[in-house]
């Protein structure tokens, strides 16, 4: 083709693309009769030019973007601009994990400052002990949805100020409180001088608990107008318009403060609302009386919102448990609101790899990307082409082994080994983060016999590990670097790989090009596990504690799962290696043997039963549309009719 010709086809699909936005964009919404939504979180994954994620939870809070922007929800997002993000992942010499920061240059991401009627930045103000603290409004555009991203590095605030947004989860309480300050009073401010009165959210979605003091700010605003007279009166009004996510069943992800720390930062706001500090304290801590106890931020949710929820069947069920008579008594309520179940799900437009979307394009129409969530929209699956499905996850898959095989030979480490190649090879993928519980090496605790099962010759195994520790997480950074060490022993060379620096495009690469998804937390303590999701949207079968989505997901024939069978009575290192046996049990007798099970083509037949199956099961449950559909009927809704009575 000649240049004028190619500068002919670029032109044209410029124009296409830009007719098929146009398109998206003034698309009739799916859902009718949806009040207005604020979204809050501490996190988004929206885009990797846009660092202001560390994991799962900025992931899901893109995806949650991203489906209510597909189904034409009236939402708009609330978080923080991160100048220096989470951090990038640096292994050194020793395979230990240090932590480097990048400095976010806004003219070089799709965000925009926000103006005012005049032409100039929206700034808002945020009560600060002793002073005001400054914070600039920047827009990040989600297809329809807007998320408004405050920024205090601002010449106006002193010099330890200017750090508020500076990093993400990498300081101090001090420097969370007021992180969390910003994003919740902060936050609900700038949306008041965003919109207009008549473009205000009627519910407020509080996605983790870091949000939580927005639920002040609302009752505060309740008081100066003279619509309350009292705070209780405040929060009992203001709840309805309170929704409250939780993320975690474990302690150390519940952000809780010292008395004294929250005294020092709320002396002077405690008083607009009208409480002592004890009577302040109170909203936060789980039982009143306890004056020992921290003020807790999921507590504050707790008794702030109307309608709570865990993000998988088990995970609602563990938080019931677990806070269990913390909440509120609204005479107006369900009585089985204390706390719900609404699984996560994922969005299919950006997880499915091109091969797969291509076969699914062929095979099922255009449904399967406008709305995924609609079981009707997979019944051709099940009558694909194996051939076909064969060549996409093949294609997939050795896009993923391309680049693996690049990054070990720039860090010195020689290349995958050459049995390992995309059409034999079977690629089991284990990505995110590196927290103890979780049990990374798990895999690991038998490596004579996984040496054996790697060097299978005609049925080669190859295991790629990604993922960062928290950098104040000493025994995590110790679990990437037994695993990093253990990339580099001559037995496990070129057959198992750790992944730098873990983020949305590597996650990307691996949910698409792995064959199995292998994921190993110690019930119940993983409260969903989304990547999970993603690797079987492409076709990946699922290896997994039952624990999280896999607890409600597993079917026989569609995957494995581990703990099944196992005494209930074992418990620590005794139930970690009955679980590490059975894992390599399921490997060596179950799945290798069906992977590399082929016919006269070298098609696996029988495996590639299972994935249509899987992907036929899977995909329309546990997509983030089918997730936000369950959000607006369930929860907004509900909340918006109760805000008109």
């Amino acid at each position: 083709m000649n240049e004028p010709d190619r500068l002919a086809e670029h032109a044209e699909s410029i124009v296409e693309g830009h007719s098929e936005l146009e398109l998206y964009l003034n698309r009739p919404p799916h859902l009718q009769h949806i009040p207005r939504i604020g979204y809050f979180c501490a996190e988004f994954a929206i885009a990797e030019s846009l660092p202001i994620y560390s994991g799962g939870l900025g992931v899901l809070a893109g995806d949650h973007l991203k489906a209510a922007s597909d189904l034409g929800l009236p939402l708009v997002a609330v978080g923080l601009l991160y100048r220096y993000g989470y951090f990038r992942q640096v292994i050194d010499d020793t395979g230990y994990q240090r932590e480097a920061y990048d400095r976010l240059e806004t003219d070089g991401v799709a965000v925009r400052p926000v103006l005012n009627a005049q032409g100039a930045p929206v700034v808002i103000d945020v009560p600060f002990p002793g002073r005001t603290v400054y914070a600039r409004v920047w827009v990040a555009q989600v297809g329809r949805v807007p998320l408004y991203l405050l920024d205090t590095d601002l010449a106006d605030n002193r010099e330890d100020d200017r750090w508020v947004t500076g990093h993400l989860y990498g300081g101090d309480q001090d420097t969370r409180i007021r992180q969390e300050i910003v994003l919740g009073i902060g936050g609900l401010r700038a949306l008041r001088a965003i919109l207009p009165s008549d473009a205000q959210p009627d519910v407020m979605h509080m996605n983790e608990g870091h949000s939580a003091f927005l639920s002040l700010e609302l009752a505060r605003e309740r008081l100066a107008s003279g619509a309350a007279p009292t705070f209780d009166d405040a929060v009992l009004q203001s709840a309805p318009h309170l929704a409250f996510t939780t993320h975690t069943p474990v302690a150390a992800g519940h952000d809780a403060f010292h008395s004294d720390l929250v005294e020092a930062y709320f002396s002077g706001y405690r008083q607009q609302l009208g409480l002592t500090h004890a009577e302040f304290m109170q909203y936060g801590r789980r039982d009143p009386e306890a004056t020992w106890e921290p003020f807790s931020m999921t507590v504050l949710a707790l008794r702030s919102a109307a309608r709570r929820n865990g993000v998988s069947q088990l995970h609602g069920s563990v938080s019931k448990e677990m806070w269990g008579g913390v909440g509120l008594s609204l005479q107006d309520a369900p009585p089985a609101v204390e706390m719900e179940s609404i699984t996560n799900g994922v969005h299919t437009a950006t997880w499915v790899g091109p091969d797969m979307g291509s076969l699914f394009d062929k095979q099922l129409g255009a449904g399967w990307r406008s709305q995924p969530d609609l079981p009707s929209n997979r019944k051709d699956l099940a009558r694909t082409d194996k051939g076909a499905l064969w060549s996409a996850r093949t294609a997939q898959r050795a896009r993923l082994l391309q680049r693996v095989d690049a990054m070990s030979r720039f860090e010195g480490l020689g290349g995958l080994h050459p049995d390992v190649t995309p059409e034999k090879a079977l690629v089991l993928g284990f990505a995110r983060r590196f927290a103890t519980y979780k049990r990374a090496g798990l895999v690991l605790s038998d490596p004579d016999r996984l040496v054996r099962l790697m060097d299978g010759g005609n049925r080669p195994l190859v295991i790629i590990f990604a993922g960062k520790a928290h950098p104040r997480d000493d025994p995590g950074k110790l679990l990437v670097q037994r695993i990093v060490q253990a990339s580099r022993d001559e037995r496990f060379k070129g057959r198992l790989v750790f992944l730098e620096n873990y983020d949305v495009e590597i996650a990307r690469l691996l949910v698409q090009g792995s064959d199995v998804w292998m994921n190993t937390p110690r019930r119940p303590q993983e409260a969903s596990g989304t990547s999970g999701m993603k690797a079987a949207l492409n076709g990946a079968l699922h290896l997994s504690e039952l624990d999280g989505w896999w607890d409600e997901a597993y079917l026989p024939g569609m995957g494995w799962a581990l703990g099944e069978g196992l005494p209930e009575d074992l418990v620590g290192e005794a139930h970690d290696a009955a679980e590490a046996k059975q894992l390599m049990d399921l490997l060596e007798f179950e799945i290798l043997p069906q992977f590399f099970d082929r016919d006269e083509h070298g098609v696996p037949g029988r495996w590639l039963d299972c994935v249509g199956r899987s992907i036929h099961e899977m995909a329309p449950r546990f997509s983030a549309q089918r997730m936000v559909r369950e959000y607006a009927e369930r929860f907004y809704s509900p909340a918006g009719a109760a805000v008109n009575r």
